[in-house]
């Protein structure tokens, strides 16, 4: 209760302030009498003393001293008996009074001390039953009001008219989402402010904090939320800090915000695992490409949009399997990073990884080296975070071939000092050099064995070169010859004399296809030699 209220009673209406006027707004909740000379030393909180004025005649008391040590223990006021042991308040006391904004008060000199006492205490103890008679049926009100599951705008419209704030909610990425009607402010002009004009780090936000804006205060309250990486908070305008019953009402507000915030967690939670069900159908092609394009469509993404695929997991040393919370973090944080920026990015996951799908209008190695930058800092210093990513960019209906480039680029982050790795696409060398030696040694024997036979060694190697060349420069006779630096007739004789030692026709698709990978397979063995 505040002390000008208390005074505003027709009871107490009699008696006077002389000092200190510009302090009435304090908070009282109890009455004290001053009874010894060092009182100073039990001083509480919003007490309100009252004396007759005798430890002062005696000067067994300084009244300067007290009121420094009221002031300094935030009590509500100082009451003097009218007409009793001083005629009148020293003006020394006086204006320090002033000065501090401490209400120095003349009680009646016809009321007896406990009878003003009393008389006080009784409307004090009065005000306080109505104010948690209302804290209870604000609370019941909005109890009420959560089983009808209202908008979060309804909600606020019911909460500031309860407590008589304005009061409007934000996202974990300060983004004001809702707000009551009577809101003095544009949701996006706020948004801005907070964003934009604070630097305040939104994201380690844990307490409650008060912002001026224009001619209002702004207190903003982080909300309860199962995920710390995707709380809320609320905003309420000119909260008076200093006020028990705002305080209380304004928890009240917070506990059912709190609520509506962690069911929407959950309804956000089931959201993401429908979400992983439908595309880890569509990777395993349980879906038709029509029913694929028809569910996009409603979740407004054009079915011929491409995007490139990543995998993100985090490794550790000393663990096989990944703790859920480790997991949960790593989720809820990049699911934050990828909303904070509004990044052109799907995520779902898959067993003990996310799946991330970018669109090709994105730059996938800048958004995953700076996802991965974001999230490894608040990682466990075991714990490793890496990302592979396709170098194929294609419609979701393709979901399996970039699923599979991400997760080989994957398996080679794990031994890579760089934490994201782009699939490289494996070229005919490089294939031909994954075939075992005993294989490939073997090939080229059964198939070019017949060019040993009959000829020099420097020979046979003129009709291999001629060979691979012939390959190599797509059957071009003047290429090969130019490369060579040979007459075209005399590739043209040795083609003829291969055809004739072989046994097959240069023609024929099929024993083409066969001799130019035997062809490449000895070129490849040349080489390791």
């Amino acid at each position: 209760m505040r002390l000008q209220t208390l005074l505003q009673t027709p009871t107490l209406q009699h008696m006077r302030v002389i000092a200190g006027e510009r302090g009435l707004n304090r908070e009282i909740n109890n009455i004290g009498m001053i009874e010894s000379p060092d009182i100073a030393d039990f001083l509480k909180a919003h007490q309100f003393l009252i004396t007759n004025g005798f430890p002062f005649s005696n000067e067994t008391t300084d009244p300067k001293a007290l009121i420094k040590a009221m002031q300094q223990a935030n009590c509500a006021g100082l009451g003097v008996k009218d007409q009793r042991y001083i005629d009148h308040v020293p003006s020394d006391v006086l204006a320090l009074a002033d000065k501090l904004d401490f209400p120095i008060i003349v009680t009646p000199a016809d009321e007896l001390i406990s009878e003003t006492m009393r008389n006080m205490l009784t409307i004090i103890l009065k005000s306080q039953t109505d104010e948690l008679s209302r804290i209870v049926q604000v609370n019941q009100t909005l109890a009420d009001l959560l089983l009808k599951d209202p908008s979060h705008a309804t909600v606020l419209n019911k909460c500031t008219e309860l407590i008589g704030h304005p009061l409007f909610l934000m996202d974990s990425h300060f983004r004001v989402v809702s707000a009551a009607q009577n809101l003095p402010m544009t949701r996006a002009s706020l948004t801005d402010f907070l964003r934009n004009q604070t630097q305040i780090d939104y994201f380690n936000l844990h307490t409650r904090l008060t912002v001026p804006y224009n001619q209002t205060q702004l207190t903003i309250i982080p909300l309860f939320s199962a995920y710390k990486e995707n709380k809320a908070f609320v905003g309420v305008l000119d909260l008076d800090p200093k006020n028990s019953t705002d305080q209380m009402l304004a928890q009240v507000v917070i506990n059912t915000l709190s609520f509506v915030n962690s069911r929407v967690d959950m309804l956000n939670e089931s959201a993401f695992r429908n979400q992983s069900g439908f595309y880890l159908n569509v990777m395993d092609g349980g879906i038709s490409n029509e029913l694929v394009n028809k569910t996009l469509k409603a979740r407004g993404t054009e079915p011929t949009t491409k995007f490139h695929c990543a995998t993100i997991l985090v490794t550790t040393h000393h663990q096989a399997l990944l703790s859920n919370h480790l997991l949960e973090q790593v989720q809820q944080l990049t699911l934050w990073f990828i909303k904070e920026y509004q990044a052109s990015v799907i995520a779902f996951s898959l067993k003990q990884q996310l799946v991330l799908l970018i669109n090709d209008d994105q730059n996938a190695q800048d958004f995953l080296t700076a996802l991965v930058n974001f999230i490894q800092p608040k990682l466990d210093k075991q714990a490793r975070l890496i990302a592979g990513y396709s170098y194929s960019t294609l419609p979701l209906t393709e979901l399996a071939t970039i699923y599979n480039e991400a997760a080989e680029a994957l398996a080679l982050s794990k031994n890579s000092p760089h934490a994201v790795t782009i699939y490289r696409p494996k070229y005919v060398k490089e294939l031909i050099s994954l075939i075992p030696d005993n294989e490939a040694k073997s090939f080229v024997e059964r198939v070019l064995g017949g060019l040993v036979g009959g000829v020099s060694a420097n020979e046979q190697l003129n009709l291999l070169n001629t060979l691979y060349g012939y390959f190599y420069y797509h059957q071009n006779i003047a290429e090969v010859a130019g490369h060579l630096a040979i007459h075209r007739n005399t590739v043209i004789y040795r083609l003829k004399k291969i055809e004739k030692m072989l046994t097959l026709n240069l023609d024929d698709p099929e024993q083409t296809q066969t001799l130019e990978m035997a062809v490449l397979l000895w070129h490849n063995q040349q080489l390791q030699k």
